[in-house]
């Protein structure tokens, strides 16, 4: 879940920008959108990272400006993307060019200024419980982290600045590839404002992940058409080598998978989406999508339902038992979505059947609420309610998370109805009727 912070619009990772390479490579083709817009290739999609606004305060601490020759290429770059992305610069945007450390002290700075610490140690607590994260982690750390290791670009939505990783001050493929993607955040934020998509609203993660797809799915093919037509097979060969081995490589398949798979859905799953639109619509009907902007996971993953437009479900959680005191509170309360509930069943099998089964017991998902209640020498519980677009989906999915709960070791409960499933999980047994008033679903 990714609630009570920043989601980081223009974040860039190294392993992201492999799959330009497959893309550019690949003979099969997409239909031309019905605009006469120019065709875009078929993707295979590797990773790349999160985003969000980050304040003007939050400057990098090792800076520079290309020289007068790389400038000319990045002059380019821009009328490239401008003409291919049909959309025409406001305001001058120049890059700023940083070292691996400029990076990570502008990360870390940003965070320091910008995060609810305490909320982020609420939010790490929800997912140990979960089975999400192990036993004692820092979700706030292990973010950082991960992105330190691996953003090798960002546009601040702030201060305005364009900023890209390069350790030597000068401009390759990589250093290309990572300016097109930016330049393509630059032209989005002066044309539609991208902070009206509101990425960081409190206790909405799944609507902010759902809309931060947007400006990252938009960015990755404009990036991917980009690479496409200015790219030598050089240097396509050379930022594959760098994005498919090495630390940035190992870093991310260690990560645990709910800070990996959020992170990396606004690039694949955006893509996806954004692509489906601009294939039947061009650019004009990616456009309009910044007016309208998604409401959930679900609707990027079956973009059928965004274009029928079916909202999520709004539920909600109970207030604290008054049986329990003034003692107990209610720490926090989200949506997960379609995406992160996928991610709680899959466990450690985020690949083959194990995926697939789960991502099949989710696909009707409606809408859910979550909360995670507090109380004195550290009791816990956590309370989920889960709406389902039909009676089989809601089968597929209790069926499946009766696995996940239960292999938690927590005591708990699940009901419902023909389209909820209703879960209450706690550090006692106690508690659990506490929480929910139902016999146990079969």
């Amino acid at each position: 879940m990714q609630s009570y912070r920043h989601r980081r619009v223009g974040l860039s990772l190294l392993l992201g920008l492999a799959f330009a390479v497959s893309a550019c490579g690949s003979t099969a083709h997409t239909a031309a959108p019905s605009s006469g817009a120019s065709t875009a290739p078929s993707v295979s999609v590797a990773s790349m990272a999160p985003a969000s606004p980050l304040g003007s305060s939050a400057a990098p601490s090792a800076a520079g400006s290309p020289n007068q020759a790389d400038q000319s290429v990045y002059a380019a770059i821009e009328s490239q993307v401008e003409a291919i992305r049909q959309l025409s610069a406001k305001d001058t945007v120049k890059p700023v060019l940083l070292d691996s450390k400029g990076v990570s002290d502008w990360l870390t700075k940003a965070n320091a200024e910008q995060t609810d610490h305490a909320a982020m140690a609420n939010e790490s607590r929800l997912l140990i419980h979960l089975g999400l994260l192990p036993a004692g982690s820092s979700l706030e750390q292990m973010e950082l982290d991960l992105q330190a290791g691996q953003v090798i670009g960002f546009y601040d939505t702030v201060s305005k600045g364009l900023y890209v990783l390069s350790q030597s001050g000068g401009v390759g493929g990589l250093e290309k590839l990572t300016f097109s993607h930016e330049y393509t955040h630059a032209l989005q934020d002066q044309n539609f404002g991208l902070d009206k998509l509101a990425t960081n609203t409190p206790d909405q993660g799944d609507r902010d992940l759902a809309r931060t797809a947007l400006p990252e799915g938009d960015a990755t093919l404009v990036m991917t058409l980009w690479s496409a037509n200015n790219l030598s097979l050089g240097e396509l060969l050379a930022i594959a080598g760098q994005s498919v081995s090495g630390p940035q490589a190992d870093q991310l398949a260690k990560a645990p998978a709910i800070l990996r798979e959020t992170l990396t859905y606004p690039y694949e799953d955006g893509l996806r989406f954004v692509q489906g639109i601009y294939n039947t619509g061009g650019w004009a009907a990616v456009d309009k999508l910044y007016a309208n902007p998604p409401d959930s996971t679900s609707q990027i993953l079956h973009p059928e339902l965004y274009t029928a437009h079916v909202k999520p479900v709004a539920l909600t959680v109970p207030p604290v038992p008054t049986t329990l005191g003034s003692d107990w509170k209610l720490t926090m309360q989200d949506t997960l979505g379609e995406l992160q509930l996928r991610i709680w069943l899959e466990g450690n099998d985020g690949t083959g059947s194990g995926s697939s089964a789960a991502a099949s017991a989710v696909s009707s998902w409606a809408g859910d609420r979550i909360g995670l209640y507090e109380g004195p020498g550290g009791q816990w519980a956590i309370v989920l309610h889960t709406a389902w677009r039909t009676a089989a989906g809601r089968d597929a999915f209790n069926e499946a998370v009766q696995q996940t709960v239960a292999a938690l070791g927590s005591q708990y409960r699940i009901c419902g109805d023909t389209t909820h499933v209703d879960i209450a999980i706690a550090s006692s047994e106690a508690l659990v009727p506490e929480f929910i008033a139902c016999n146990t679903m079969g």
